[in-house]
């Protein structure tokens, strides 16, 4: 009873404790007052909520549409995180930044997200105060990387510490390349990449990607350097964006962050004949997806939008809504698996997400009634008659985009 009002008060907004107290008396015949639904809210119920995340977790079951060019790899995990304000009450539990967007700006909530874009599998869902930077949460959970993950994630991520443990568990790696780190042509020499150079040869050839062999950082690692050239729009963006960035800080742009602009450059450990040029490109693409989970659970979810409560009420009522978010990620990240499979059609996730938040009654009388399977199916119904990505002319979707990369079958 408990978990159903909850999940009648996390319905997009957060209702208040006036609201979920007549519903307890609606739904459950539970006379309650405000004082006493706030008593709940515990350590406990912290215990509660997020125990239900981690037996929702263990307990997945899902299809797998990976390629066969893929199967190198036993899991493609992406990983991000996304911040945004609480209530300045919250900043001794939550410090913020102390500047910039959102609610406030002394407190602030962390979320860090994983997934393996295989199966659709969460691997990992994680609150934490907003300056918990990305890379000790890598370090933390540096031993559950398994023989054979590929691990794609945004810089901020990586580390030596991190990258040893990758190598050392037999598993991959791919990442942008660091805009200072230094490119060594050969292990022992002090010869470095002439990234000016290297412009100029592709200019002369109109080569716009090519790879090469090359040892990064102080270590000498041996890694893969894939190299596309970008269009001068996309060098323009981003040296407006730099200059915009130093006349802040009050520092210089190097010739050599000049001339790497040119480029997107990654690095990973592999190998060629597993994984060539134009699947790595496409590889760290994928990484973008959950930039549109994230959009979902601001645009639609309304995750980012939590009143004034207090901690324990705040830590349950979030660890909820990720559990409630997880639920329809996994009936329409399987509905969606099945669909494509059986029609060459793909679903729109933002669509299906709209669909599940204005039908939050629907799926909460199933799970009490112990209808779960009747509810599903009128999704899937749901879902069939107009939730499908809409194609662009001369232009591929992104969904469409990663089911291309990840699906057996072809649109």
């Amino acid at each position: 009873m408990f978990l159903d009002l909850m999940f009648y008060g996390i319905d997009t907004e957060i209702k208040s404790l006036r609201l979920i107290s007549a519903k307890a008396k609606e739904c459950h015949s539970i006379q309650l007052s405000k004082q006493g639904l706030d008593d709940r809210f515990s350590q406990a119920s912290i215990d509660f909520a997020k125990s239900l995340i981690d037996e929702a977790m263990a307990s997945q079951v899902t299809t797998s549409l990976a390629a066969d060019e893929l199967h190198l790899f036993k899991r493609v995990r992406i990983k991000d995180s996304t911040a945004f304000g609480v209530h300045d009450s919250l900043s001794a539990d939550f410090e913020g930044y102390g500047k910039g967007g959102g609610k406030s700006s002394k407190a602030a909530i962390g979320i860090q997200y994983e997934f393996d874009i295989k199966s659709h599998r969460v691997l990992d869902i994680d609150l934490h105060s907003a300056v918990k930077n990305d890379s000790k949460d890598a370090v933390e959970k540096k031993d559950d990387i398994q023989k054979g993950d590929l691990i794609i994630r945004d810089l901020g991520y990586y580390s030596d510490q991190v990258i040893d443990e990758v190598q050392k568990k037999e598993a991959f790696f791919l990442s942008r390349l660091y805009s200072n780190s230094i490119v060594w042509v050969d292990e022992h020499s002090d010869k470095r990449l002439d990234f000016q150079a290297l412009y100029c040869s592709m200019q002369q050839t109109q080569c716009t990607s090519m790879e090469m062999n090359v040892y990064v950082g102080k270590k000498r690692r041996l890694l893969r350097l894939i190299v596309e050239l970008m269009p001068e729009t996309v060098y323009e963006k981003r040296m407006n964006k730099r200059k915009k960035q130093v006349k802040v800080s009050g520092s210089t742009i190097t010739n050599e962050f000049k001339i790497r602009s040119r480029f997107n450059l990654f690095v990973c450990n592999i190998p060629t004949k597993e994984c060539p040029l134009e699947t790595i490109s496409k590889l760290y693409r994928t990484r973008w997806q959950i930039e549109l989970i994230f959009k979902i659970w601001k645009s639609i979810l309304q995750i980012d939008q939590i009143r004034k409560m207090k901690k324990e009420r705040f830590m349950t009522t979030m660890y909820l809504k990720l559990l409630w978010i997880f639920l329809n990620w996994n009936i329409i990240s399987e509905t969606r698996n099945v669909l494509y499979v059986t029609s060459g059609k793909l679903l729109s996730m933002t669509k299906c997400f709209q669909s599940m938040v204005e039908r939050n009654e629907l799926l909460r009388s199933g799970l009490t009634n112990n209808k779960i399977d009747e509810i599903i199916l009128r999704f899937v119904g749901l879902f069939e008659n107009n939730h499908w990505v809409e194609r662009r002319k001369n232009r591929m979707n992104f969904e469409e985009y990663i089911s291309v990369l990840f699906c057996k079958s072809t649109i």
